[in-house]
């Protein structure tokens, strides 16, 4: 995941900002999305999609743990939502879904390496701490870098998949 988000970034870099993203002075625009349900459902089969990767290529399915792996799995991205709502909530003022989106899969990006090694609180820590680095991922991405990532990949792959390689 790592890799993939830092190809997101360089990918990103050279293709330059969308048009309008960012103002004369480099401060960055808001792009709403166009289809936040869509986008929800997307996110949603994903996360279907990831509960046949964990627990299937973890430890080749040959192990008993194939459960805890499963349950850490849902935790860890359950943990993330809630965090990234709860963080945009919090300092924004409202809770932003698109973000939720994005601590749903930071969650499950994070717990993809420790999932058979870590306990259900460990997850669930794994899951809240991506929620809070894929928010910041993102706007450092933005203010700091001016690079226009518009689905937050690198944030999502590149920040906690580095984060998910820690917290084993």
């Amino acid at each position: 995941h790592m890799t993939g988000g830092l190809c997101a970034l360089a990918g990103a870099m050279v293709l330059g900002p969308r048009i309008g993203k960012f103002n004369r002075d480099g401060s960055p625009n808001a792009i709403a999305a166009h289809n936040i349900p869509m986008a929800a459902v997307g996110t949603l089969i994903l996360a279907f999609g990831w509960f046949g990767f964990n627990p299937g290529s973890s430890l080749a399915a040959t192990d008993l743990r194939i459960g805890a792996i499963a349950v850490n799995t849902m935790l860890a991205s359950g943990a993330g939502c809630f965090t990234a709502l709860l963080y945009m909530w919090a300092v924004y003022g409202k809770p932003d879904p698109t973000m939720g989106c994005n601590g749903l899969l930071a969650g499950l990006v994070a717990i993809t390496a420790p999932c058979a090694f870590v306990n259900p609180v460990g997850a669930v820590i794994i899951g809240t701490v991506s929620g809070i680095l894929v928010v910041w991922g993102v706007l450092f991405v933005e203010r700091v870098l001016k690079v226009d990532d518009p689905v937050g990949a690198v944030a999502v792959h590149g920040v906690n998949g580095a984060w998910g390689c820690l917290s084993i």
